[in-house]
């Protein structure tokens, strides 16, 4: 009976004791916490024996505070923060894949970090907005072709409406159920291009059609000079014809024609000299000069 009572006494100590260790370290294993001007902060208290848990309303949001060591402390964006998501092959409204990327800023209500951290964590953008804004993004990208996205920035300012809008109705919906004290401050689509097998086969087809132009141009030039040649054949005809000339008496007045022409060519050109065809000889003719 004795030994039964000297345990207890024992045990009774050893609690004793323990409980003075954790009040010893309590009061000696504090530390301060603060925060930058863009932060505000959250106490997380975890008493192990005496004390009420959880997390304290009151937002640490300028200077610093002692806590103890069974107390967490978390920092939060007090100012605006841009988060980004990138798609791969998000599929449009012609099935083309396209790559894009979406940046959606957010700001926290200011002294209210408590709030979303009791009801949605420090993960609550990637357990609670993340995906939402994804899907957001890809219903609205889908309903529009390849080329309007690709090449019409316009777009891209309804995009943003109705994305905004959209994750308006969502955040509306969470905090209904539980205050979700975020806002929205901006959503920005950056314009969509083709991934590069896509885009590779955009070349590919450019191209080609840049040698059907070329081609189609080239067509027309000689489709063009041909009908020149002949007009200008009619015309030699019809000159034949009103002149009465053979068609021997034509061909060397065409020829004195020409040599007219070169004459008329280096007219005025010093230390220029020009072979010309008189009758059956030609005669050299040098810094001629118009008269």
């Amino acid at each position: 009976m004795k030994t039964y009572y000297d345990m207890k006494r024992v045990w009774t100590l050893v609690g004793v004791v323990f409980v003075m260790a954790a009040m010893v370290g309590g009061l000696t294993g504090c530390s301060l916490c603060g925060v930058d001007g863009d932060e505000e902060g959250v106490f997380i208290k975890k008493p192990y024996i005496f004390g009420k848990g959880g997390v304290d309303p009151q937002a640490l949001v300028e200077g610093s505070e002692w806590k103890v060591f069974s107390t967490d402390f978390v920092t939060y964006k007090n100012v605006p923060v841009k988060y980004t998501e990138t798609f791969d092959d998000v599929f449009c409204d012609d099935n083309t894949p396209l790559d894009l990327s979406a940046h959606l800023t957010l700001r926290i209500q200011r002294g209210k970090s408590p709030i979303l951290h009791m009801n949605y964590g420090p993960d609550w953008y990637s357990n609670n907005i993340k995906e939402n804004f994804r899907e957001i993004v890809r219903n609205f990208i889908s309903t529009y072709d390849m080329y309007t996205l690709v090449s019409n920035r316009e777009v891209y300012d309804s995009v943003k409406v109705d994305i905004t809008e959209k994750l308006h109705e969502y955040i509306v919906r969470l905090d209904g159920d539980k205050e979700f004290p975020v806002d929205i401050v901006n959503v920005v689509v950056d314009k969509a291009k083709p991934n590069s097998e896509v885009m590779a086969e955009l070349n590919k087809t450019a191209t080609m059609a840049q040698q059907k132009q070329t081609q189609l141009k080239q067509q027309e030039m000689e489709e063009q000079r041909r009908i020149t040649e002949n007009k200008r054949a009619l015309a030699d005809k019809e000159y034949q014809r009103q002149m009465g000339l053979s068609p021997e008496q034509f061909i060397a007045l065409r020829a004195l024609e020409l040599e007219n022409l070169k004459v008329e060519m280096v007219r005025d050109k010093p230390n220029v000299n020009v072979d010309v065809l008189l009758g059956n000889h030609s005669n050299s003719f040098w810094d001629i000069k118009k008269k």
